[in-house]
């Protein structure tokens, strides 16, 4: 596959001698299959190629024995020998084509990396075995898991010393306390994500005697009022001024004005664009599925046409050949697909182009105008529960404050001052 980028029978000899000459036929076929531009895949086998070099004459035979130390003396040497480069700007045009390298060769099992060695900390002791009973006994998800981390880690590091297996025993009620009414002092929101694990730390602490008291009743709970909160959402000419700001002519625009009506059009999360598949599309009933997400259920919709016509046209200035099945991509090589933090980026950033200011504004700002635009047109609730995917309705009743018209008829009239 090296065929693809070069031509001369020299060069070629050149790429495959040394201990990454099997695996660049690969690797250049790997570049190809990202769809990267002929030009940059030759600047990345370039530098890949001058540092196979290096390792010939650093008398490394084998790939198994390249590591991250021997990148790092070849990219000081790499830009020592160039002449009329910038000094700034000469290694990290050199890192990046290392970097896939290195990716590569660890991904197809070429390179073993070492395995990382452990962070200890005057506090791992109790950390460590605790978290690691969390995940046993809760199942929790990566994200719920460095949560936890990060608020237990947050109040070992405050105690400082005290948190040694020695002083975590002594530990006072005061001092605990000290900590709550430091955090409560800058305000209820930096107590409120570290409550449920604090106290599930102090728990445990507690059952396994590295405390000489539960602590976890000092941690007082923060009370958070079921639809206390307005939704927030988009009347119908800032949803029409922010699609028609759009250019559609452009691969970037056409797809992020197919993303924009799909989110308006189904009230969708952004994780469940993200996860659309090309499958999950029936032209010939003119349906679309959306996967299940957080707790909620799998919906088969309505395929509506602006949607329909919106997603063709970016088709036809998607990348080809793709072998990723997920409807919407990045624009530019390697064209993986776009996850669902890309997503919001994409609806923030033109929400913002369109004059939107509004806190917190995202793809929740297009699922909460959906279901206010749904109640307005008299939609049941219901309805609007199986649309959203939600699996309970009570969950859908946050919207029914956003139901002015019909407020407006339960509403008691103003006692008159006597």
């Amino acid at each position: 596959m090296l065929e693809l980028y070069y031509s001369d029978r020299r060069t070629l000899v050149d790429f495959r001698r040394g201990p990454l000459g099997r695996d660049f036929d690969r690797f250049a076929a790997h570049l190809n299959l990202m769809r990267y531009s002929p030009e940059y895949g030759r600047n990345v086998l370039g530098v890949a190629c001058r540092f196979n070099a290096f390792l010939i004459d650093q008398k490394i035979t084998h790939p198994r024995k390249i590591s991250q130390k021997l990148i790092a003396s070849f990219l000081d040497l790499h830009f020592v020998e160039t002449p009329g480069s910038s000094r700034s700007t000469r290694p990290a045009k050199a890192r990046r084509p290392l970097e896939m390298l290195w990716c590569y060769l660890t991904e197809v099992g070429v390179v073993k990396p070492p395995a990382p060695k452990p962070i200890r900390t005057p506090y791992s002791w109790v950390l460590d075995p605790y978290l690691q009973q969390f995940r046993e006994e809760c199942s929790p998800t990566e994200l719920t898991l460095k949560r936890a981390k990060d608020s237990v880690t947050t109040f070992l590091e405050a105690i400082g010393k005290n948190a040694s297996r020695a002083r975590l025993r002594k530990l006072s009620a005061t001092r605990v306390d000290s900590f709550i009414q430091q955090r409560l002092s800058n305000s209820a929101a930096s107590l409120s994500g570290l409550g449920s694990p604090l106290r599930r730390f102090f728990r445990y602490c507690a059952a396994k005697g590295f405390m000489a008291a539960d602590f976890s009743t000092l941690v007082p709970p923060v009370c958070r009022y079921r639809h206390s909160s307005l939704p927030k959402g988009l009347n119908d000419s800032a949803l029409n001024k922010l699609v028609s700001s759009i250019d559609r002519s452009t691969p970037v625009g056409a797809r992020d004005y197919a993303i924009m009506l799909l989110l308006m059009g189904y009230g969708i999360r952004g994780i469940s664009a993200a996860a659309l598949r090309l499958d999950d599309i029936d032209w010939q009933h003119s349906q679309i599925r959306i996967r299940a997400q957080k707790g909620g259920k799998e919906v088969v919709l309505p395929l509506l046409e602006a949607v329909g016509e919106a997603l063709i046209a970016y088709f036809r200035l998607r990348v080809a050949n793709s072998p990723y099945r997920e409807v919407f991509l990045n624009v530019r090589a390697p064209f993986g697909p776009l996850n669902s933090m890309g997503i919001s980026v994409i609806a923030r950033r033109h929400l913002i182009r369109a004059g939107v200011h509004i806190l917190g504004a995202g793809t929740r700002t297009f699922r909460h105008s959906w279901a206010i635009r749904a109640l307005a047109h008299g939609s049941p609730m219901k309805a609007i529960a199986d649309v959203l995917g939600h699996r309970y309705i009570d969950t859908t009743f946050i919207y029914a404050k956003a139901d002015l018209e019909t407020l407006r008829d339960v509403a008691m009239p103003w006692p008159e001052k006597k």
